[in-house]
């Protein structure tokens, strides 16, 4: 069999990869979200000196968890890379203090979408780390078929159920369970990439030639639940999944050839895209000139880029902007608002945080032991990191707009709690104690 593509020369000992939590690290992700937090309730208690104790309820509710996630970590045992969970937990954090600065759950119900969902993924996270880490992960690899027919499931519930709402299509109770199907394929794609790893890696002229047989049955198994995405229009989850069909091929088999087919593959996609689908063609001619219908449908993003104009090298501060401007800023939007109080060395941070988390979830898959875990690592890694491209290049027109949330920012329950599942994957991937 071939040997995997991601496999190092020098097995990492638990010390090297991390070694768990560190407490001082978790300290600097409470502080580092207190002092967010501070500076929100600040600018909030001096322009509405009454504030309701029950939306401080959040803030409480996050700075209780952190001790508990050591302390849980410590328990099970976690070897792993202790980075991973921080880096998740702070994007967490500054995502609560975002929301709270927006306004998004200003109501006095404490069951409302933000505050719920941080629980429950946290629970999530949690879980999975406890089930699945020191290696148990590969357990993973048996049940990759029933993970498949569960996303086609959703997605077919989602087309028979399913309602239109801001271009994206929710089941009742403004739910996206579409959320979950990024996951599901990723552990079904390690599963069958793992076990077809040879016949993945052969090569003509220096170009990644899988037998025929192979590329139909994956072919044929991927088209059902794309057809599916297509029939609710969503080319965000569309071009992400593909993206992380290609990297784990990539992964598996160590051939390059697979990433320039996938570049010429999402060039044709979105000519395709752009000539067929009346809503591609919309959000495209947006893309280019959105000055052609500036007060329509070119206002959201022009609005966008005003902000973050606004906000320059330092920002207006924290809680000082005026993000509501942009419609939708509190989901798809919330980098802008992000851009606008903390301008363009707050965004910088921001990024340099995702991209210590994706380094270190590629790292893991790295130094995985079977072709399984490395491609779910890389998969999951894929994933986040797409989401935080597609987003933050939509609000920033380097790319046109697609609805994608940002990760762990972004007002969504469905989203919040699907990531932080995500990251505990990611962190049991890593936990090969």
């Amino acid at each position: 069999m071939a040997t995997h593509a991601l496999r190092p020369r020098k097995k990492q000992t638990p010390r090297e990869s991390g070694g768990g939590l560190p407490f001082r690290l978790l300290a600097l992700v409470l502080l580092t979200t207190a002092v967010a937090c501070v500076s929100v309730l600040a600018i909030r208690l001096r322009h509405a000196p009454a504030l309701p104790w029950v939306q401080l309820i959040p803030f409480g509710l996050y700075a209780a968890s952190l001790p508990l996630v050591w302390v849980w970590l410590r328990v099970s045992g976690y070897r792993g890379d202790g980075v991973i969970p921080a880096a998740a937990l702070l994007l967490a954090g500054l995502g609560i203090v975002m929301q709270f600065r927006m306004g998004a759950d200003a109501g006095p119900r404490p069951w409302s979408t933000v505050w719920l969902a941080y629980p429950l993924g946290l629970a999530g996270f949690l879980a999975v780390i406890g089930f699945f880490g020191k290696q148990r992960v590969a357990v993973l690899s048996r049940v990759g078929w029933l993970c498949y027919l569960l996303a086609v499931g959703v997605l077919v519930a989602m087309v028979i159920w399913g309602r239109r709402y801001r271009g994206g299509v929710y089941m009742p109770g403004n739910l996206n369970p579409s959320e979950v199907v990024k996951p599901l394929l990723t552990i079904f794609l390690a599963g069958f990439l793992a076990r077809r790893t040879q016949a993945f890696s052969e090569t003509q002229a220096g170009m990644p030639v899988p037998p025929v047989r192979d590329l139909l049955v994956l072919g044929a198994l991927w088209i059902v639940p794309m057809a599916l995405i297509l029939r609710l229009n969503d080319w965000g989850l569309l071009a992400l999944l593909n993206g992380v069909l290609i990297v784990m091929l990539f992964a598996c088999t160590r051939r390059l050839g697979y990433l320039a087919w996938g570049a010429i593959g999402v060039a044709v996609v979105g000519f395709a895209a752009a000539t067929v689908s009346h809503h591609a063609r919309l959000r495209f001619d947006v893309w280019r000139n959105p000055f052609a219908d500036p007060t329509g449908h070119g206002w959201q993003i022009l609005q966008s880029l005003s902000a973050m104009y606004s906000g320059g090298l330092w920002g207006s501060g924290i809680g000082a902007g005026a993000p509501h401007t942009v419609p939708i800023a509190t989901s798809d939007f919330i980098y802008a608002a992000w851009a606008e109080e903390l301008g363009l060395v707050g965004c910088a941070l921001l990024l340099a945080v995702y991209a210590i988390l994706f380094a270190r979830g590629w790292r893991a898959a790295a130094a995985a032991s079977t072709p399984f875990v490395t491609g779910l690592g890389a998969g999951l890694t894929a994933a986040l990191a797409f989401q935080t491209l597609i987003n933050v290049a939509g609000v920033t027109k380097a790319l046109p707009l697609t609805g994608i949330t940002l990760p762990f920012i972004s007002h969504g329950g469905s989203s919040l709690v699907i990531c932080l599942i995500m990251a505990g994957l990611l962190a049991a991937v890593s936990d090969r104690r």
